[in-house]
C-alpha cells in the first residue's frame, strides 16, 4: 500500500508541477502510475506487481514548493491563480472517447489514478449521497507541444452515472465548448469528416480567421479555428497547436466579469464582434441571425490562459448549466491552479463566492495528500475547481454508516 501511495502522490505532484514551472520531463515518474495490477503479499497488504519506481518524489515536491514560493501576491485579496490545469469532460464509453481524442492529436496523457476515493472527494464533486464514487476509467490527456494548457480530464463514471446528453447548442449557459487552434483548417476538417465527425457547418469566415464547430462522439462541442493562412503539413493527419480559450456563456456579462475578477482575471478584452448574419448563424447551429456581447478575460501571471465570456442577446438560452453532482457528460468543470488552496478559499468566501463543499485532500485515496481540490460556483452555476497545496493532515474517518472504504486502482497497462 505504501508503494501505491508513493506512486499516486508522485504523479499528482508531477501534474501540479507541469503547468507551474514548465517541467515536462516528468515522464518517468508519471509512467509509474499504471501500478494497479496488484497482488497480496504474505501479510495480506496490497502491493504492486510492477517494480518500485525510482525515488524522485522529493525533487518534485521541492519543485512545486519553489513554484509556489515564486508567486508574488499583489494584494491581500490575490488568490495567486497561476494556470488553467484542465477542463473535465465525462463520457459513457472511455475507450471510444480516448480513441477519438487520440485522432485529434491528444497522444499524451497521465493515468493510473484511483478509481475510487475518499468520501471527502465524493463530496467535493457534489456526490453527497454516496459513500464513495467509482470510475470505470480516467486519464488527463494532453496535446503535445501546446504552448498553453490544452489538458482534458477524461472520465467515465460508474457510480454515480448520469447518461443525460450534453448541451444541444453552443449558446447554452455554462461551459458550452472549447476552442482548438489549427494550422491547417481545411485539412483537419477533411480528415475529421472522413472519420465520421459531425460538423455544424462548413468553415465560416475569411481565410486566416475561419472556424467550424464539431461534436465529439457524445455531442460535446469544439470550435476548430485558424488565426493565419493554412500551413500544410502532409506528414500529419491533424494540425492542432493549442486550446486558445474555453467558451463560457453567461446571463449577465458585467456580473460575471466582476465575479471572475475576484479569481485574478484582471485582463479584459471586449470582443469586437457583437452579431452574426444568417450565414454565420448556421456555423453556430442557430436558425436565425444572432447578437451577443462578450470579452476575453485572462490572468496576468503564469500561463496567462484565456476564458471567453459571452452573454447572448438573441437568441437567448436561459436553461441553467449542469447541476451537481459533477458527473454530467460534457464539459463539466474547469480546474485552476493556486499555490495555497485554503488561503484562496478564505479570500473568496470573504467576497461572497459560494462553494459546493469543503476542501478535500486529493487525489491519492489516502486523505493524506499535500494537495486538495474544492469547487467554487460562478453566478450561473458553472463549477470552477481550485487545485492547490495544503498542509498535510490526519485523514477524516470514513462515515460510520458506510461500508469500509475501498481504494480501487486501475489494471496495470500492457
Amino acid at each position: 500500500m505504501d508503494y501505491l501511495r508513493k506512486a499516486v502522490t508522485k504523479s499528482v505532484t508531477c501534474l501540479r508541477v507541469l503547468l507551474l514551472i514548465g517541467m515536462f520531463g516528468c515522464g518517468d515518474s508519471m509512467n509509474t502510475m499504471a501500478v494497479s495490477d496488484q497482488k497480496s503479499d504474505e501479510a495480506g497488504a496490497i502491493v504492486s506487481a510492477d517494480s518500485e519506481p525510482r525515488s524522485d518524489e522529493d525533487d518534485l515536491t521541492n519543485a512545486m514548493a519553489q513554484a509556489a514560493a515564486a508567486i508574488d501576491y499583489e494584494s491581500a485579496e490575490d488568490i495567486g491563480l497561476m494556470a488553467r490545469f484542465h477542463f473535465a469532460t465525462h463520457t459513457k464509453d472511455f475507450d471510444m472517447a480516448r480513441e477519438f481524442y487520440r485522432k485529434l492529436g491528444y497522444t499524451s496523457g497521465v493515468g493510473g489514478f484511483p478509481l475510487t476515493n475518499t468520501h471527502q472527494m465524493a463530496r467535493a464533486l457534489g456526490m453527497f449521497d454516496v459513500c464513495q464514487y467509482e470510475l470505470v476509467k480516467g486519464e488527463v490527456i494532453s496535446l503535445p507541444a501546446s504552448p498553453h494548457s490544452a489538458n482534458i480530464d477524461l472520465l467515465q463514471f460508474k457510480t454515480p452515472f448520469n447518461p443525460d446528453p450534453p448541451y444541444e447548442l453552443p449558446n447554452h449557459l455554462g461551459m458550452a465548448y472549447a476552442a482548438l487552434l489549427t494550422s491547417d483548417l481545411d485539412s483537419d476538417v477533411a480528415y475529421l469528416e472522413s472519420q465520421g465527425v459531425d460538423f455544424l457547418s462548413a468553415p465560416f469566415g475569411e481565410v486566416g480567421s475561419r472556424y467550424a464547430f464539431f461534436r465529439d462522439p457524445e455531442g460535446v462541442f469544439y470550435k476548430l479555428s485558424e488565426n493565419a493562412a493554412p500551413l500544410s503539413d502532409q506528414s500529419r493527419q491533424m494540425h492542432l497547436t493549442s486550446m486558445p480559450y474555453i467558451g463560457i456563456n453567461v446571463s449577465d456579462l458585467e456580473k460575471s466579469l466582476e465575479f471572475y475578477r475576484k479569481f485574478g482575471y484582471t485582463e479584459v478584452t471586449p470582443l469586437e464582434q457583437t452579431s452574426g448574419d444568417i450565414e454565420e448563424s448556421a456555423a453556430w447551429g442557430l436558425p436565425a441571425p444572432f447578437r451577443f456581447k462578450g470579452a476575453d478575460i485572462s490572468i496576468a501571471r503564469g500561463d496567462k490562459h484565456v476564458l471567453r465570456l459571452i452573454q447572448w442577446l438573441e437568441p437567448v438560452s436561459l436553461e441553467p448549466p449542469y447541476p451537481p453532482p459533477i458527473n454530467h457528460i460534457g464539459i463539466n468543470r474547469i480546474a485552476l491552479m493556486v499555490p495555497e488552496i485554503e488561503r484562496a478559499v478564505d479570500i473568496l468566501r470573504a467576497q461572497g463566492v459560494p462553494f459546493l463543499s469543503e476542501v478535500a485532500p486529493c487525489c491519492s485515496g489516502t486523505g493524506e495528500d499535500e494537495s486538495a481540490i474544492v469547487h467554487a460556483i460562478d453566478p450561473d452555476g458553472v463549477f470552477l475547481e481550485l487545485v492547490g497545496g495544503i498542509t498535510k493532515r490526519e485523514p477524516l474517518p470514513h462515515p460510520a454508516h458506510c461500508p469500509p472504504m475501498e481504494i480501487k486502482m486501475p489494471p496495470l497497462a500492457g
